[in-house]
C-alpha cells in the first residue's frame, strides 16, 4: 500500500486526538483537584494534561491532604489559646 502525505498526516491527526482527548480529560479533573485542596493549579493543571505523568499526578492529588482545610484548623487552634474557652480544660505542664 502507497501512503500519500495526506493519508500520514490524517493518520497522525487520529492518533493525536486519540492521545489528547483522554488527557484534556484527566487534566480538568486534575485541575479540579488542585483547586479543591489548595494545591498551585496551573502546575498541577499543566501536569494532569501531560500522558503518563498525568497517572502519578492524578494519585498524588488524590491522596494529598487538603492544604484549605489545614491552614483552616491552624488558625482555628491559634485562636483557641489554653484558658480562654471554658469548655476546655487547661492542660497541666508538668515541666
Amino acid at each position: 500500500m502507497h501512503w500519500t502525505t495526506g493519508d500520514i498526516l490524517i493518520t497522525a491527526f487520529a492518533i493525536l486526538i486519540r492521545l489528547l482527548l483522554p488527557s484534556l480529560i484527566v487534566g480538568f479533573i486534575g485541575f479540579a483537584l488542585a483547586k479543591d485542596k489548595g494545591r498551585g493549579v496551573v502546575k498541577w493543571t499543566i501536569i494532569s494534561v501531560i500522558p503518563i505523568v498525568n497517572l502519578f499526578g492524578m494519585i498524588f492529588l488524590i491522596g494529598c491532604t487538603n492544604l484549605r482545610l489545614e491552614r483552616k484548623l491552624d488558625e482555628l487552634l491559634a485562636s483557641l489559646k489554653p484558658g480562654t474557652d471554658p469548655r476546655i480544660e487547661p492542660r497541666i505542664d508538668w515541666h
